[in-house]
């Protein structure tokens, strides 16, 4: 049975560097396969270095005598980290090989979704364990076009398995190719993306009983985490998390080791901004949610204000004396046009960026955005019963905390703070106060 460790902490306490210890204390027999959100963590694990001559930070440096490693992170123990390549078809094989060799291996979330039936049988077989460094997107919608989907519908192409799961047809009169690549991000055609899911056992029909949008949600296939002997997931605020009630919805057993929850002077570390001048953009309870601010045009009266609050917070020393590389600014992606303005519009960065160290040195922040979960999953979670609605206050504290702690807030250094929205800013001084466990 496996077993599954939740290691909640607060960011910047050294979760991860507990864990690069633990893996190089453990069993030289061991196999494991490490997952992070981006490349650059990859390495830290690894103790590798990426190529500059490779145009990514994928492939790692290599001498004449193969993989240049360092001596730091998971190589101080001598392991050797493997890094699976890119390109779709032969990542896939090279994970396939990696596994069936039984060799460590450290990849990103997104490769994770690559895994095959053959991957997950031959992890079973070798006794490997997963460590998923913030949690692991074990949902999302699949965006396909109406017709695409009525198509595999109406067709006969799927049907419902007695999990819920759809599943491909094999009397279906569609052979999907990998010639009719129309995802950028795959390659392959949108049937054979469909099938692929349906072959993992990941894709799940949601249905409107009201007569509204039928969903198609991709959920990370459960089969895959239990080929594992162990997993331990490092995350904060789990039970705020998708993940939590992906396991819940399922009935797999957890253990949650908690450690720090909240810094021991928060106060002291992040000013928050009290002027209710500047706050009048965010006072009612949904002002500057997604849905809301794409609402706006640059001549919004909402736009207007929020830019001219903005240039306040950033250039007025009042708030805070910084330079350009101090700053750190967010809203939903497609509003940065109608809030920019002198001295911070290059330094947004998007409202759910986690687990990046590139701007730990930022000490004056806006957080201009009123985070809600998106309807598509939260309905999916509702589908399954009241037991499993997420909890939506954690959901949006969490990740605006993950968002606040790219700064140097991680350091336990003070922070100036722009938060216009009442209900983030609710969420945030409960936090604070300790009023959240």
């Amino acid at each position: 049975m496996t077993k599954v460790i939740i290691k909640d902490e607060l960011m910047g306490t050294g979760k991860s560097t507990r864990m690069i210890e633990e893996i190089n204390n453990s069993h030289p027999d061991q196999r494991y396969i490490v997952v992070v959100p981006f490349l650059a963590e990859a390495h830290r694990y690894a103790g590798t270095l990426s190529d500059p001559d490779s145009g990514d930070y994928q492939t790692p440096l290599r001498d004449d005598r193969g993989v240049v490693y360092t001596g730091t992170g998971c190589n101080a123990s001598g392991r050797t980290f493997n890094h699976p390549q890119s390109g779709h078809r032969s990542k896939v094989e090279h994970i396939e090989r990696l596994v069936e060799r039984g060799c460590d291996i450290v990849t990103t979330h997104a490769a994770l979704k690559l895994f095959t039936p053959f991957t997950r049988e031959a992890i079973k077989d070798a006794g490997f364990q997963l460590v998923i460094d913030e949690e692991l997107e074990c949902l999302s919608q699949v965006n396909l076009k109406t017709l695409r989907k009525n198509i595999l519908l109406d067709s006969g192409s799927v049907f419902v398995d007695d999990m819920g799961l759809l599943r491909w047809s094999e009397s279906s009169r569609y052979s999907p190719s990998d010639d009719e690549g129309d995802n950028v991000d795959t390659g392959l055609s949108w049937e054979m993306r469909i099938k692929s899911m349906c072959d993992n056992g990941s894709l799940v029909l949601v249905e409107d009983e009201m007569g509204g949008r039928n969903l198609f949600i991709w959920e990370y296939p459960l089969s895959f985490i239990k080929a594992f002997d162990k997993v331990t997931v490092l995350t904060y605020m789990f039970e705020g998390s998708l993940f939590s009630k992906y396991l819940e919805t399922y009935g797999l057993d957890y253990e949650v080791h908690k450690g720090v929850q909240i810094p021991d002077n928060p106060f002291d570390l992040i000013n928050v901004v009290d002027n209710s001048k500047m706050n009048k953009a965010g006072s009612s309870e949904f002002a500057l949610s997604a849905s809301s601010q794409r609402k706006l045009t640059k001549d919004s009266a909402v736009s207007k204000d929020v830019s001219k609050n903005l240039h306040n917070f950033f250039n007025n020393s009042t708030y805070g004396k910084s330079n350009m590389g101090d700053r750190l600014w967010t809203c939903l992606k497609g509003s940065k046009k109608n809030f920019t303005g002198r001295g911070y519009t290059n330094r947004h960065i998007a409202c759910n960026t986690k687990a990046v160290n590139d701007f730990s040195d930022t000490f004056q922040l806006a957080y201009v955005h009123n985070t809600f979960m998106q309807p598509e999953q939260f309905k999916f979670l509702k589908s399954r019963g009241e037991d499993f609605a997420p909890d939506l206050e954690k959901y949006a504290l969490s990740e605006m905390l993950q968002w606040i702690y790219r700064s140097r807030v991680r350091d336990d250094k003070e922070i100036n703070l722009y938060l216009p929205s009442s209900r983030m800013r609710g969420f945030l001084e409960d936090w604070m106060d300790g009023k959240v466990v």
